[in-house]
């Protein structure tokens, strides 16, 4: 029998940047754990739903920033994470929710990026900052489901390999949009749009 495993992924657009209680923003160095997991369920047809969710804040000052990387957080919500304690393969599911989890930190690094990009379209309001955001989501969900699709949920450990390392590989390529780096972000001439 094929279980499922499900990602609830929920974009936001939020006025607060305050984490609550039970959520961490994405780290390179913290993982997922069993103990994240603070809902049980005895579903076995989903054995294990994670809340991840990138979202962000903007207020009129922000277009002065150095760059956008605390405005757009990537979290995991402990107190909205299920998990099905008798379930098969435990570790092999929580690591494939926190490939969806680093997955999830690509398209906030990717917003990051092209806010930055195009923060003179700022000072007109922020209808382009929803814009990206939807495109993102959109995109995210999209290649959420391929790489559901290609791994099996995670299944198929050849394909699921490929995903890793193409997601690692983005999420170094956009280093400088980790949330933790406050350095002025220099873009290239090339890559701004003149207004």
């Amino acid at each position: 029998m094929k279980k499922i495993l499900l990602l609830l992924f929920f974009p936001v657009v939020i006025f607060s940047q305050n984490l609550q209680e039970g959520e961490f923003i994405w780290s390179k160095e913290r993982k997922l754990q069993k103990e994240d997991y603070k809902l049980i369920t005895r579903d076995n047809n989903v054995p294990i739903r994670s809340a991840i969710n990138f979202s962000y804040h903007l207020r009129g000052f922000n277009v002065f920033n150095n760059n956008f990387n605390r405005n757009i957080i990537n979290k995991f919500s402990r107190n909205s994470s299920a998990l099905n304690p008798v379930s098969d393969n435990i570790s092999a599911m929580i690591a494939y929710q926190q490939l969806n989890f680093d997955l999830s930190e690509v398209y906030a690094r990717k917003m990051r990026k092209e806010l930055l990009i195009h923060k003179n379209k700022l000072w007109k309001g922020f209808d382009y900052a929803d814009s990206i955001f939807n495109n993102l989501t959109v995109e995210y969900v999209k290649t959420q489901a391929l790489m559901n699709e290609e791994t099996h949920y995670g299944l198929n450990v050849q394909k699921l390999q490929d995903w890793n390392q193409k997601i690692n590989d983005e999420l170094e390529g956009l280093s400088e949009f980790d949330y933790n780096n406050t350095s002025k972000i220099k873009i290239k001439k090339s890559s701004k749009e003149d207004i």
